[in-house]
C-alpha cells in the first residue's frame, strides 16, 4: 500500500508561511531588522521604567518615537518575512528594499 501513495506524496517546501531568504529579504537584512525590533521594544520597555521626571515633554517624544519605530519595524518584518507581502498587493518593493549589492551612499545621491 506504500507503494502506491509513495511517488506522489512528496513534501511541498513553497506551502511555509515564512519566507526568510527570499527576493526582497535576505538572512542577514532579516537579522537586522529583528535586532531593530529588539532595540526598540527594549527602549520603549526602558522609557517606560521611568517613574518621574523633570521636563516630561522630550520624554514624552521619546516614547512616540521608540513605540512608532516598534510597530512600523515589526509591521515591515511581518510584510516581508511572510507570503503577506503577495496579499497585500504593494508592487513596489524592489524600489521600497535597497539591494544589497548598491552602495549606501548611491541610495542617499540618486533617489
Amino acid at each position: 500500500m506504500t507503494d502506491v501513495y509513495s511517488p506522489t506524496t512528496a513534501p511541498n517546501p513553497k506551502s511555509s508561511w515564512f519566507i526568510v531568504p527570499s527576493a526582497n529579504l535576505d538572512t542577514v537584512r532579516c537579522g537586522v531588522k529583528v535586532m531593530e525590533v529588539l532595540l526598540s521594544f527594549v527602549a520603549f520597555i526602558l522609557e517606560e521604567v521611568v517613574s518621574s521626571c523633570v521636563s516630561c515633554s522630550a520624554l514624552y517624544f521619546f516614547e512616540f518615537v521608540s513605540c512608532t519605530a516598534f510597530l512600523f519595524t515589526l509591521l515591515l518584518l511581518i510584510l516581508l518575512s511572510t507570503t503577506l507581502q503577495n496579499r497585500v498587493g504593494i508592487t513596489c518593493w524592489p524600489r521600497l528594499v535597497r539591494p544589497a549589492s548598491t552602495p549606501l551612499w548611491i541610495t542617499w545621491v540618486l533617489p
